[in-house]
């Protein structure tokens, strides 16, 4: 499925502990594919949600990102995660605290999500569903 910022909302109520911190999401204007402009979408810290992160495509998306989120409220310390291994590769941006790469749940604990998505997440990895 193609992600966009409409995606992205649905996916995150599914997963966000307090699906009210997407009422100060906003739509990020990341990059443009076959003459159609891309969104992806931001959500601020706040509550339980201590960290938040976009990975798109490349440099040009990052940059662009990083200047949408730079100084807006709910989206503290915007920065890069890391160096592009290559250039063209995804970017991940990333806001409020840093979080675990090899440690899932304290991940998404940070990230703000629910016990009910962590455990959903748990058992897809696990082939439990």
């Amino acid at each position: 499925m193609k992600r966009t910022a409409e995606t992205d909302r649905v996916s995150m109520r599914d997963r966000l502990a307090d699906p009210t911190l997407l009422d100060s999401a906003f739509a990020v204007a990341v990059g443009v594919t076959n003459g159609q402009m891309r969104y992806r979408l931001a959500v601020p810290v706040g509550g339980s949600r201590r960290a938040g992160f976009l990975t798109v495509a490349n440099d040009a998306e990052a940059e662009a990102t990083l200047s949408a989120l730079a100084g807006r409220q709910g989206f503290p310390s915007v920065r890069l995660r890391g160096n592009a291994s290559a250039h063209g590769a995804s970017r991940t941006v990333i806001w409020g605290e840093d979080f675990p790469r090899s440690d899932a749940v304290t991940r998404w604990r940070r990230l703000g999500y629910s016990d009910e998505a962590i455990v959903r997440y748990e058992q897809q990895s696990s082939g439990s569903l």
